[in-house]
């Protein structure tokens, strides 16, 4: 089920949206206009986290996803959500890789696909010291107003050692309305994988699978177009893994 929205008023200083979530009830959620969420009052949940259920706080979280993007939708000049939950600035991403060169794409990403097959080789700590299946990897390139690929960063990653410790390599620049992230976690790529004739799409699926993971994020049916098999986002309220 999707939830209905209402915009109930705006100010210089904050929004105001009506959610009826997927069992009908009505939130009322305020934010500034940086997302951040200032109240959310419902009269059919508890109001204190600690006392909610953990569907109930799925729920909660959801709502406030929803409003944000609802938000988003009536005033597109305005930053409420961060540019890589908002599903228009990763469209722009998408159409930027499908029309970037393929030779210029296998020569620019030929080490995230290295990294996604062997993290530990790309680490600033010993091969033998990283816990591979907590590794994150990380592809990042920036894109010009009329959506092509400009820059394009070395890969980088997070992960943890065996010792607990937390680690990482490269950088992800900040974050910004020109710069599109890849974060995938490390691919068990098997020895038949043509790089040249199938990697593309694999990235490319994965900005989809992003698209359709914020709309589960906020509780919502993904449109047909976004319903792809493929690693989206690493952590979505409500997949056992995010914040519920």
């Amino acid at each position: 089920m999707n939830m209905d929205t209402n915009i109930i008023g705006h100010d210089e200083e904050d929004c105001g949206v009506e959610v009826f979530d997927e069992r009908g009830n009505r939130h009322a959620v305020t934010m500034s206009w940086d997302g951040q969420v200032w109240e959310h009052g419902t009269g059919d949940y508890p109001h204190k986290r600690e006392d909610r259920t953990e569907e109930e706080q799925r729920i909660m979280s959801q709502v406030e996803e929803r409003a944000k993007y609802a938000a988003q939708q009536e005033f597109p000049e305005e930053d409420i959500l961060e540019p890589m939950w908002d599903p228009e600035h990763i469209k722009r991403g998408i159409e930027a890789l499908k029309a970037y060169q393929l030779d210029d794409f296998h020569r620019e990403f030929r080490d995230y696909y290295k990294a996604l097959q062997n993290p530990a080789k790309y680490a600033s700590d010993p091969r033998e010291s990283v816990v591979v299946e907590s590794a994150r990897i990380y592809k990042a390139f920036t894109i010009t107003p009329d959506n092509r690929i400009d820059e394009i960063d070395d890969v980088a990653l997070s992960y943890e050692c065996q010792d607990g410790s937390d680690g990482s390599a490269g950088r992800v620049r900040e974050m910004d309305d020109s710069l599109i992230v890849c974060a995938m976690p490390a691919l068990d790529i098997g020895a038949d994988f043509d790089y040249e004739d199938e990697f593309h799409k694999l990235v490319l699926t994965h900005l989809v699978a992003q698209i359709r993971d914020i709309y589960l994020h906020m509780g919502e049916e993904p449109p047909d177009e976004y319903k792809v098999q493929g690693v989206g986002k690493l952590n979505i309220h409500g997949d056992g893994i995010g914040e519920t």
